[in-house]
């Protein structure tokens, strides 16, 4: 058997052996309620930088979003989790979210996985087209950080400290 040499920058740890690469399954996990379609986003910009398989569900809102995250973990085998959605504006939508997102805490612990919670609340922006722009690029931000997680960690702790945003401009490092 010829020797395997591992130049897909796919993790040791993913390979199973010298004739089969595991491919890392990526969930995302959208809502119906959200205003913007934060999966395609999601697919779009995973599959403009990495071969990887894509479980997608979708639920009618965000407080779905935890037990949604939790099957695609368990009963489809995904890797990582993207859990996509827009909480509304108002005070209550607020209550919501932060219920969500405990949800989403308590899946990744009870899964030992990464769930990356990406919301957008619907008053973060001045206007629609404000609100449509910030839900593409906070998805396609994301969708880089669930990558550099499965493939690139390393990039992450070159990252540190740095300040980063998904969505709108990045606040920069602090500086003594």
């Amino acid at each position: 058997m010829p020797e395997f040499i591992n130049v897909s920058g796919i993790p040791e740890e993913h390979i199973l052996n010298s004739d089969r690469i595991h491919m890392p399954t990526i969930g995302i996990a959208d809502t119906t309620f959200a205003r913007y379609n934060m999966g395609r986003a999601a697919i779009d910009e995973i599959q403009k930088n990495v071969s990887a398989q894509i479980k997608r569900v979708t639920v009618p809102g965000i407080k779905d979003l935890p037990v949604a995250a939790k099957k695609l973990i368990e009963e489809e085998g995904c890797d990582i989790v993207m859990a996509l959605g827009m909480p509304g504006g108002k005070e209550k939508d607020k209550m919501c979210a932060h219920e969500a997102s405990q949800g989403l805490i308590m899946a990744q612990l009870m899964t030992n996985t990464h769930i990356i919670e990406v919301f957008v609340h619907e008053d973060e922006g001045k206007d629609e087209k404000e609100l449509a722009f910030l839900m593409d690029r906070r998805t396609r931000e994301h969708a880089l950080n669930v990558i550099k997680l499965l493939f690139k960690p390393e990039k992450l702790v070159r990252e540190a400290g740095t300040g980063q945003r998904q969505g709108f401009e990045d606040a920069g490092p602090l500086r003594m």
